[in-house]
C-alpha cells in the first residue's frame, strides 16, 4: 500500500469520527456551553486562574492558600453546572473514541493482541 493510500484512508477515517454521534454531541454541547454566559465565563475564570497557578509553580513561587482555595472553589462552581457537566462526560465518551482507534490501530500494526483475544474482547481480529 503506498503512502498517498494509507493517507486516503486516514482521511476517510477523519470523516467517519466526524460523523459520528460522539463528535456531533461534542459539537453541539460545545456551542451550548460557549452561548451560556455563565458557563463560559466560568470556564474563562477557571482558566485563567489555573493558568496564573501553573505559572507560578513553573517560576518556583509560593502559592498561598487562597490561591488553592479559589482554584477548589472554581471547580466546585465547574462540577455544579450541568451544562459544563454535560460537556465533559461528551468529551470523555469523544476521547474514549479515539483511544479506541488508537488501539485498534496499533494492534493491526503489531498484528494482534499480545495477550490474546481476552484482553480486547476479539476486536483486534487477530
Amino acid at each position: 500500500m503506498t503512502t498517498e493510500e494509507i493517507i486516503k484512508l486516514a482521511f476517510d477515517l477523519g470523516n467517519a469520527l466526524a460523523d459520528s454521534d460522539e463528535v456531533t454531541t461534542l459539537k453541539v454541547l460545545q456551542s451550548k456551553v460557549t452561548s451560556d454566559r455563565t458557563a463560559y465565563d466560568l470556564i474563562m475564570r477557571y482558566q485563567e486562574a489555573k493558568s496564573k497557578l501553573e505559572n507560578k509553580y513553573n517560576d518556583g513561587l509560593l502559592v498561598t492558600k487562597a490561591e488553592e482555595d479559589h482554584i477548589n472553589i472554581l471547580e466546585q462552581q465547574l462540577n455544579a453546572n450541568a451544562a459544563i457537566q454535560e460537556l465533559m462526560i461528551a468529551q470523555e465518551k469523544f476521547d474514549n473514541l479515539m483511544q479506541a482507534v488508537y488501539f485498534a490501530m496499533n494492534q493491526a500494526i503489531s498484528g494482534g493482541c499480545s495477550s490474546g483475544c481476552d484482553s480486547c474482547g476479539g476486536s483486534c481480529h487477530q
